[in-house]
């Protein structure tokens, strides 16, 4: 009886042993996935900001000489170019709190969403309905 106490125990030790050491190796692969997930978001964003950037650099110019053919002065054209993005830093300086707050509840929802993106279907209460031609039952006990 002694005996067989100390093997149901010692099987026990071990089954609780491999769970512990399967949970841990599940945290460590959740871990993997949301490094992954935040690292593809951020270096989405950063391309993402690159091309606006470059963007925003030739728009910029492009007004600068259009500025400039229109007024006739280069130093002006591009003085009021200088100026357009002086007020824009300032607009990003002001709204400062607002912007980290947008990117940080991105990044949130980005580590906090569980979806598995579109592998599975979405789950319905409704059973599959392999032969369209039968009818509902609870449209055939209403009838």
């Amino acid at each position: 009886m002694k005996r067989d106490s100390q093997l149901f125990f010692q099987e026990i030790k071990k089954d609780l042993t491999h769970y512990g050491e399967l949970r841990l190796e599940l945290l460590k692969l959740g871990a993997y996935e949301k490094a992954g997930k935040l690292f593809s978001v951020l270096s989405y964003t950063l391309i993402l900001l690159t091309l606006i950037f470059f963007l925003t650099l030739f728009l910029f110019l492009a007004l600068g000489f259009f500025l400039s053919e229109w007024l006739h002065s280069t130093g002006v054209g591009f003085s009021i170019v200088a100026i357009l993005y002086v007020i824009l830093v300032g607009g990003v300086v002001a709204f400062k709190n607002k912007i980290r707050r947008l990117i940080l509840n991105a990044l949130l929802e980005v580590l906090m969403n569980d979806d598995d993106d579109d592998d599975t279907p979405p789950a319905t209460n409704k059973p599959h309905d392999n032969n369209p031609t039968q009818a509902d039952p609870a449209q055939q006990a209403a009838s």
